[in-house]
């Protein structure tokens, strides 16, 4: 079977042919995407903070290798504290908000040891930004006091306050769009290539004379009948 081979004036008349498909579902796509994104999918904060994981202010200040070391070691173990249900939960027994669990919460909390360094991040996304910050605030103090209690002299300390987090972090309104229309408009075409594949009817006489192996020798014109 002889392979077919699709001409850049067939592709560019498919689309033509075809131009208000493409369309339509390009802007339903990026309208729909819209609309989720501005007014159904709620809005989620993020606030964070970072703290430093080094001696006791009243110990020998200078720092040798093995110091460092020992103190980026440790930066996992506090990550692991931070994370239990324990310190979550003295952590948020003050706080007003309804509906605010413990379990909840540690699936919003991120802790992440910043490589190389005696600095841990602390991360937490809510859908209420006071509720962000007051959260992450409480978790932090309290992280504080119980690292006293595991490592009598050692020293954590805030390097970076928790602040009330003025935009969301998602959704991101115009990434999803640019997708959606992205998207919508490489739908819109497969489909319109897809539609010319399926259809096998003659678009012209030259197609015909390709396939059949003989000259058309007349053609029946388009009349149009008052």
């Amino acid at each position: 079977m002889e392979e077919q081979v699709i001409s850049l004036s067939e592709i560019f008349e498919a689309i033509k042919k075809r131009w208000i498909m493409i369309v339509a579902i390009t802007l339903t796509a990026t309208i729909i995407s819209g609309v989720l994104s501005f007014f159904v999918i709620d809005p989620v904060y993020e606030t964070s903070t970072k703290v430093f994981v080094g001696k006791e202010e009243s110990d020998d200040a200078s720092y040798n290798s093995s110091d460092i070391n020992m103190y980026q070691q440790l930066l996992q173990t506090y990550a692991q504290a931070i994370k239990t249900k324990d310190l979550v939960g003295r952590a948020i027994s003050g706080l007003n908000y309804d509906e605010l669990e413990t379990k909840d919460i540690l699936e919003k909390l991120t802790v992440n040891p910043i490589t190389s360094t005696q600095i841990l991040e602390i991360k937490y996304k809510s859908k209420n930004p006071n509720e962000a910050k007051d959260v992450l605030k409480n978790i932090t103090d309290e992280f504080i006091i119980t690292a006293k209690d595991l490592v009598p002299n050692g020293n954590v300390r805030v390097i970076e306050e928790v602040e009330l987090p003025e935009e969301p972090v998602s959704p991101n309104k115009k990434i999803n769009i640019a997708i959606a229309f992205l998207l919508g408009l490489m739908v819109s075409v497969g489909l319109v290539f897809l539609l010319e594949y399926l259809d096998n009817t003659y678009k012209n006489k030259d197609q015909l004379e390709k396939d059949l192996g003989i000259p058309v020798l007349g053609a029946i014109p388009d009349v149009d009948i008052v």
